[in-house]
């Protein structure tokens, strides 16, 4: 039952103020003076009484409204007082506040965890996200963003967006997005600059903020690499179909003209197969290589990997060219050790010596010379360096960075007349790559060209690197 504290007090107080009364009735009859005197005492008391008790009802309303306050805070966390009925109202008051309590450290431990697992989320994203007030402030950004526009650790929050990355179209974009009212997203390809060549695919969606304001979250996805391949793809595409229709269009001009011809005459036919039959040589070696690069690629290369003397696939691919190598006046100098073997695929790495031997007679001139040689490192561990060094032209310095893409020509007009496919160093890349190599080409222009291929010399763990 529910014992008010001014009910109790009353209680009290009129208990005291009866008891005097009764007393001083009793104390009248033998002592009138001291009887009266404790009777007005009592009177006086109960007056004092009822004035201190109207003073402590306005003094327990404040106590009150505090109570019900307190019961609708609680009842906003679902929770209903307990035990209401067996307290005064300090007590009443005094319990609710500390199940209240309990209430919010509960929903501030469950917010902690909330706010944990988002930032969790934010961090682990690939893509940059960023939140922003409607001045353009960032609130929030995880560290795929500060990574994407390199930022670093450098404090960006509550700093426009405009003062930490100065990019017009950004800028644009985000005021556009700012003023939307609906809540449809939107979509911007920017390219950043500075500190790097950046292009951006960012996504713009607003977002309701507290108090009626409205944000923007912007996602970020870095599309630069996806951008550069398709602009690979297309040089690809249009380099293909022009190796193809140049070797084509000569053998269909060619078969053209004899059919044209109205008098036989055995020496141009001849001559003119010849040239078609050239072309058509060509256009088979251009497929096949695009075959072998394609199967590279894909991973359909088989490799049997096994300890081999690199002196015996040098001097046998060098046999091959020796003829060839005759006719230009060119010599072959092996300083390959008879003691030093490679971990590697002797197909393959006769296929390696193939392309970069065919490059330096075609490049070198007569009286010229190619040497091979090897660098061991680390003892016979280590991995061995195959140099494959030329006397021919070289290669201009503006011109090593792209050498092994594919169908990049330094000389274009000489490349074709020689019968090249702009395919070789680039499947020489790749079949390096594939065993587990590298590959390093150091040229002076008029002085020469030195092919450096790294193969292991030994068994180990071999990651496929195509790029």
């Amino acid at each position: 039952m529910k014992r008010p504290l001014s009910v109790m007090l009353s209680v009290v107080s009129v208990l005291l103020v009866a008891f005097g009364i009764v007393t001083g009735v009793v104390l009248s009859n033998n002592a009138p003076d001291v009887g009266w005197a404790i009777v007005t005492v009592a009177c006086f008391a109960a007056l004092v009484f009822g004035v201190s008790l109207w003073f402590m009802k306005g003094l327990l309303r404040p106590v009150h409204d505090a109570q019900s306050i307190a019961g609708r805070l609680l009842s906003l966390f679902g929770q209903q007082d307990q035990d209401r009925e067996s307290r005064n109202e300090l007590e009443e008051l005094r319990n609710t506040l500390t199940q209240l309590s309990l209430c919010v450290q509960e929903r501030l431990h469950a917010l902690e965890e909330e706010r944990a697992k988002v930032t969790m989320i934010l961090d682990s994203m690939v893509e940059g996200v960023m939140a922003l007030d409607r001045q353009g402030r960032i609130v929030v950004i995880n560290p795929s963003a500060r990574r994407i526009l390199d930022l670093a650790d450098e404090q960006v929050e509550a700093r426009p967006l405009l003062e930490v990355v100065r990019n017009r179209d950004l800028a644009d974009f985000v005021d556009q997005c700012q003023s939307l009212t609906n809540a449809e997203p939107r979509e911007r390809e920017v390219v950043l600059a500075s500190p790097q060549r950046r292009v951006l695919e960012i996504n713009a969606i607003p977002l309701a903020l507290v108090a009626q304001q409205r944000g923007l979250i912007l996602v970020l996805h870095d599309i630069t690499e996806l951008r550069r391949l398709e602009r690979v793809r297309a040089e690809f595409v249009a380099n293909v179909s022009h190796e193809l229709r140049t070797p084509l269009t000569a053998i269909k001009g060619y078969l053209e003209t004899l059919l044209d011809e109205t008098s036989p005459d055995p020496a141009m036919y001849r001559r003119f197969l010849g040239v078609a039959h050239s072309h058509a040589d060509r256009l088979g070696r251009l497929v096949k290589d695009l075959m072998n690069l394609s199967d590279i690629e894909a991973g359909k290369v088989c490799l049997k990997q096994e300890p081999l003397s690199l002196m015996e696939v040098v001097n046998e691919v060098s046999g091959i060219y020796e003829r060839e190598a005759v006719k230009k006046g060119i010599t072959f100098e092996n300083r390959v050790a008879a003691d030093v073997q490679v971990y590697a695929d002797r197909d393959r790495v006769s296929q390696i010596i193939v392309n970069l031997l065919d490059n330096a007679l075609k490049y070198t001139a007569s009286n010229g010379q190619v040497t091979f040689s090897t660098v061991s490192s680390n003892g016979a561990s280590g991995p061995v360096t195959l140099e494959i060094r030329d006397t021919g032209q070289g290669i201009p310095p503006s011109d090593l960075s792209r050498i092994t893409e594919r169908f990049y020509r330094v000389d274009k007009a000489r490349s074709r007349e020689e019968g090249g496919t702009g395919l070789g160093l680039a499947i020489v890349k790749h079949l390096v790559h594939l065993q587990g190599g590298t590959i390093h080409i150091d040229s002076t222009v008029g002085k020469g060209t030195t092919v450096k291929v790294v193969l292991p010399a030994q068994a180990s763990s071999v990651s496929m690197n195509l790029a």
